[in-house]
């Protein structure tokens, strides 16, 4: 009896022996060629991003170098959530490897098939002819569809200014996930960009007399401002927290002590304080000004329906109590262009200790 022979396994084969071969099988992509990754930290939230192509070569200057976390490329994988750096299988996704699995053992079935399907023909070529008992062996392969394992692309897909590393991520992450080099600007940067597309808009609809949608634009437009700050500020406050004062964070980042902070300058200097940092220590008084009243702002159009009250007045002197607020997209993009300076000025809290800072060389940390 011949060998069994797995031809369509053999394809993936690596290394082992035919009896027992070690397989590499390619592991499912999303439409733009990315791969699910999961990250292992809890501090981690969410989890799943995904992780592109790359140049085959990178040209980093050395001022970059000392941005990244790690040399870029196989081996580690870090986490853009959280900043945690494990081993690339550390974050392989648990439905990738099922869908391997399935796809394994799709290849074996059709090989067996094939097998049996060859032993088919060898007997039936092997019987005599014109006998007074013939015999044949009929074999009816039934192929099953290849198993379909579906990845889609996240909403936020970015390229690292650094190792120009692609990746996918949800709305807000701190790490490229391949060098490590903090992120923070970029992502922003990308939310300035859409809010001005959504000013655009407005102006356009504005123009063509549809001035209520066009005012309702432009206040989504000023909230999101105030919505991406926000979450950015808290994010990063959360991520230096957990590394600088491992020990304070309950007490730190309850939901009580931080809440909705981060809407307020002063308040978020308070618990930014606590780090030794001013985010707002870039801008001028004329600028924290803006900020300030901006802040004040989306909530009146939040909550209020854009009509002005007694504690927004306080703030835009030029305004009578009851009146409408105005919204003025070169208001709203030197609002967002001052937001964007405080996280990227913020962004370096993130860089990673100097090398002669022993106490966070761990390669399962995040540095500072």
């Amino acid at each position: 009896m011949r060998d069994i022979r797995l031809r369509s396994l053999e394809k993936y084969r690596v290394g082992g022996t035919r009896d027992k071969m070690e397989l590499a099988l390619p592991v499912p992509t999303s439409p733009s060629g990315k791969v699910y990754k999961y990250s292992p930290s809890p501090d981690a939230q969410p989890r799943l991003f995904l992780i592109g192509n790359a140049p085959d070569e990178r040209n980093i200057g050395e001022d970059e170098r000392g941005r990244m976390r790690r040399e870029p490329g196989p081996g580690q994988t870090v986490c853009p959530y959280s900043g945690y750096i494990g081993d690339d299988d550390d974050f392989v996704h648990a439905d990738d490897i099922e869908a391997i699995k399935k796809h394994a053992l799709w290849l074996a079935e059709n090989d067996l098939s094939d097998f049996v399907g060859e032993l088919a023909k060898d007997f039936n070529r092997r019987q005599p002819r014109g006998g007074f008992i013939s015999m044949k062996m009929e074999h009816k392969p039934r192929r099953r569809p290849k198993p379909l394992a579906i990845r889609e692309d996240l909403l936020r897909s970015l390229e690292c200014e650094i190792c120009e590393r692609q990746y996918g991520v949800y709305a807000l992450a701190l790490f490229c996930p391949d060098c490590g080099a903090p992120n923070v600007a970029l992502h922003f940067r990308r939310e300035v960009a859409l809010i001005g597309e959504q000013i655009a808009l407005a102006d356009e609809l504005d123009q063509q007399g549809k001035s209520e949608i066009a005012y309702r634009l432009m206040g989504n437009a000023h909230e999101d401002v105030l919505t991406a700050f926000e979450a950015t500020l808290k994010s990063v406050h959360a991520q230096l927290v957990r590394t600088h004062l491992p020990d304070q964070v309950e007490k730190i980042l309850g939901k009580k002590a931080v809440g909705n902070a981060f809407q307020n300058v002063e308040r978020g200097r308070k618990l930014f304080a606590k780090l030794g940092i001013d985010p707002f220590d870039g801008l001028d008084e004329a600028g924290i000004k803006h900020i300030q009243l901006n802040a004040e702002k989306r909530h009146v159009l939040g909550h209020n329906l854009g009509i002005a009250d007694d504690h927004y007045v306080s703030f835009a002197e030029d305004l009578e109590p009851g009146e409408t607020v105005t919204l003025i997209g070169d208001d709203i993009r030197r609002f967002a262009d001052l937001c964007l300076s405080v996280v990227a000025r913020l962004e370096d809290s993130l860089l990673p200790a100097p090398p002669n800072d022993e106490s966070k060389e761990n390669s399962g940390q995040p540095d500072g």
